[in-house]
């Protein structure tokens, strides 16, 4: 064996002396039949491995729980699943946080998606109070707990002192008696350090919020392996619901059809063009685009839109930042999505896109604070950092939002539409080119690392705040003061000022900044992750005017009405909630009367309004008997760009007889002169008709 020394001793005296006799190692031999030192080392990994393989045992028995309760169970991996019953504190080299980050978003939006369809006469607060009961974290604990999946966590790091080999109980034990003074032992010393006791009876301590954590990263799981339909499945096994049904979307996309009478006031071509889709259903456009404090039509703003916008946009984020940083930290995926998805940058593309000058609003002061906002972003580098940062109003943010939401519904939920339009919006955005947090955390932290006290002074002059942001340390005195509007604005300018004047003199966080950290980061392709849904089918007009045509057509008969009126204008009256198209000849039966009249008829016929529109007489004759207001949409589009013409359609419900009056004008180069002459043909047949 190698060099020792053995030391015996021989003799014990009075004074408690000790003599040593030293034996040379020459003459001590130790021989283990058949043990070598690899056979050693190999030993000393047993409880490391051991610990995995009941990591792992512990997953599979989970995996095997969810394959026996739902077929869709079978789809997650194991690796997975043990990931996401991972935490940070096992010190593993992954944990259950990249995963929970997918599943938030997730879950956020189909709770959000699935309470939007079904309360559909539910404003923006009680649909968002609503999913806050659902995705909160006491909620989605109670649904752990009654699941029983805190019994699968692995929260506790592997210390080998604390190895037990098979068969041998935990010398610490756990009964009625001692259960209180036990577990009392587990938290702080008085030193402040940590201290975990293990019981013979394999208690955890978990906190609520890493319970709840465990539903989120096993949604993030389903979703990576089985997509939406299995995640949808799994939280429905959990208890949560968040399906829908078809009928639910072609329910609120035909709702929208009355905005169309405000289709005048935006310029719906032009907005289609900046978001690079034709929308089937118009009336979803312009409730996008509509400002709660706008009050010249029926009610209705753009509010429940963002609502679902809001959520979309945070899954699709997410997913982009998910796929195209793999091995981003999760602390820094979510610092990356903090700073992705938020109004101010929402507020960006929005100016970007030129969203702002298409909004609909009676409020004199956003209008301002928007015109302010507008020229800031659009002026020069040198200029914003010498010059007063403009609050960022909420409305421009919420205009990209509501255009998602309106998108996603007009699409049948097709993710992956949206997710190319979502690309095409926030691709300046994604570049990070000027990538930072908000300076007011990055300067709690920077304090926090250094032992730095950190305060901020604010007070009012006049209408602005003026906030001052002081530091104090060992050796370090910095100060700056800011004043804004807005007193989050004016704190976040003195704390960017307080920082940079902190750098300038050499202190910086250890670690790597985000912006730093994605320089090196290895970086993938773009992927929506997850979506394997089918879109649902909303069949455009064109459609179902086309077969509802094509039933009716052998029944037609001839009404008479004069020649030039049949030669002009395209004109249907025809059983309530059923869509016509035009027909060439002029016909009728008891149920559908199609004709045609035209921009040339008497001014007479119209029966004359106050102010000589038919459009305005229209809505008059609607309002005096109790009728929803007319529908204006502007259906066809003809010609070059410079020399374009406009076909409208006006839709009148007679709701005591369950009918519908559809009309289509001559193609117009004003949509104004298009609409008017929709309107005379069904002014027209109401007069003749006695309803006027």
């Amino acid at each position: 064996m190698n060099d020792c020394l053995l030391w015996l001793p021989i003799a014990e005296l009075r004074d408690k002396e000790e003599h040593f006799v030293e034996l040379p190692p020459e003459i001590c031999q130790l021989k283990i039949i058949g043990f070598s030192k690899d056979i050693g080392s190999s030993l000393s990994l047993l409880p490391s491995f051991m610990h995995r393989l009941e990591s792992l045992l512990v997953a599979i028995e989970l995996k095997g729980c969810l394959s026996a309760s739902f077929p869709e169970g079978r789809e997650v991996a194991i690796h997975h699943v043990l990931e996401a019953l991972t935490t940070e504190n096992c010190h593993e080299s992954f944990s259950l946080e990249r995963l929970e980050v997918l599943g938030d978003a997730f879950l956020k939006f189909a709770v959000g998606r699935h309470l939007f369809l079904l309360h559909d006469a539910f404003d923006e607060g009680q649909l968002t109070r609503k999913r806050s009961n659902i995705v909160k974290n006491s909620n989605l604990y109670m649904v752990a707990i009654r699941n029983n999946l805190q019994a699968y966590m692995r929260d506790q790091s592997f210390e080998p002192n604390h190895f037990y080999v098979v068969g041998r109980p935990c010398p610490v034990l756990c009964n009625k008696q001692t259960e209180k003074d036990i577990h009392g032992l587990c938290g702080s010393r008085t030193d402040g350090a940590k201290t975990e006791v293990r019981c013979s009876k394999c208690h955890h301590w978990l906190r609520k919020k890493t319970i709840a954590d465990i539903v989120e990263a096993l949604v993030g799981a389903f979703v990576v392996d089985g997509g939406f339909k299995a995640a949808i499945a799994f939280l429905k096994w959990i208890g949560i619901h968040t399906d829908f049904k078809e009928p639910q979307v072609k329910s609120i996309c035909s709702a929208s059809k009355i905005f169309m009478p405000l289709a005048d006031e935006v310029d719906v071509l032009g907005i289609e063009q900046l978001l690079g889709y034709s929308f089937v259903h118009k009336g979803l456009l312009i409730q996008a685009f509509i400002h709660p404090s706008y009050n010249k039509h029926g009610g209705g703003c753009y509010q429940r839109l963002e609502f679902l916008g809001d959520a979309v946009l945070d899954y699709l984020i997410t997913s982009y930042l998910y796929s195209v940083y793999p091995n981003l930290k999760p602390g820094q995926l979510t610092d990356l999505r903090s700073v992705s998805v938020n109004n101010n940058t929402f507020a960006v593309v929005a100016v970007r896109q030129r969203f702002h000058s298409h909004v609909l609003c009676d409020s004199s002061g956003l209008r301002e604070s928007i015109t302010r906002y507008v020229n800031f972003i659009g002026g020069p580098d040198s200029m914003k950092r010498l010059g007063e940062e403009p609050s960022c109003p909420k409305a421009l943010g919420d205009l990209v939002e509501s255009c998602m939401g309106a998108i996603l519904l007009d699409t049948g939920f097709d993710l992956n539409r949206a997710w190319h339009i979502m690309l095409s919006f926030l691709k300046p955005v994604m570049s990070f080119t000027r990538l930072q947090l908000n300076p007011t955390r990055e300067l709690y932290e920077l304090c926090q690392y250094y032992g730095w006290q950190l305060k901020f002074l604010p007070s009012k002059t006049d209408s602005k705040f003026l906030v001052e942001a002081m530091v104090n340390g060992e050796n370090v005195s910095a100060a700056a003061s800011a004043l804004n509007i807005n007193k989050k604005a004016a704190a976040r300018m003195a704390a960017q000022k307080v920082c940079e004047s902190l750098k300038a003199q050499g202190y910086r966080r250890k670690s790597k900044s985000l912006e730093q950290a994605l320089k090196t980061a290895t970086k993938m392709e773009a992927k929506l992750i997850g979506y394997n849904e089918t879109p649902c089918v909303l069949a455009s007009c064109d459609a179902l005017e086309k077969h509802e045509t094509s039933e009716s057509d052998s029944d037609l008969k001839i009404f008479p009405i004069s020649e030039e009126l049949a030669r002009n204008c395209n004109f249907k009256f025809k059983p309530m909630r059923k869509l016509l198209s035009a027909e060439a000849a002029v016909e009728c039966n008891s149920d559908q009367t199609i004709m045609r009249s035209g921009s040339n008829a008497d001014s007479k016929a119209t029966g004359g309004s106050k102010n000589g529109s038919a459009k305005s007489l229209l809505h008059e004759i609607c309002a005096a008997n109790c009728w929803k207001p007319p529908l204006f949409e502007c259906w066809k589009e003809t010609g070059p760009s410079h020399l374009k013409e406009f076909t409208f359609r006006v839709v009148v419900e007679i709701e005591e007889t369950s009918r519908v009056i559809e009309a289509y004008g001559n193609p117009k180069l004003r949509k104004k002169d298009a609409a008017e002459h929709a309107a005379e043909g069904v002014v027209w047949f109401l007069k003749k008709e006695g309803y006027y």
